[in-house]
């Protein structure tokens, strides 16, 4: 089922359940690399400074970006 599919009224509350997941693997992230963490910084500045003033579509896009972010910083070390 996609995020279209979504009842008008759960699609915010799946939007905020990933990026609370986000928010956990950046916590991880940052714990395991500290400050040289550059993406994972730039994915927390999505998630917080630009989150306030998008709508759920574009917020929708901001998670899509960050998780790359997280993913790349992730790889970045392995």
């Amino acid at each position: 089922m996609t995020s279209q599919a979504q009842p008008a009224r759960g699609r915010p509350a799946l939007i905020e359940t990933k990026r609370k997941r986000l928010f956990a693997e950046l916590t991880m992230l940052r714990e395991m690399r500290g400050p040289s963490a550059r993406a994972a910084e730039t994915a927390q500045h999505l998630l917080t400074r630009w989150w306030a003033k998008a709508n759920w579509r574009k917020r929708e896009q901001l998670l899509r970006a960050a998780d790359w972010l997280i993913r790349l910083e992730s790889n970045h070390g392995a």
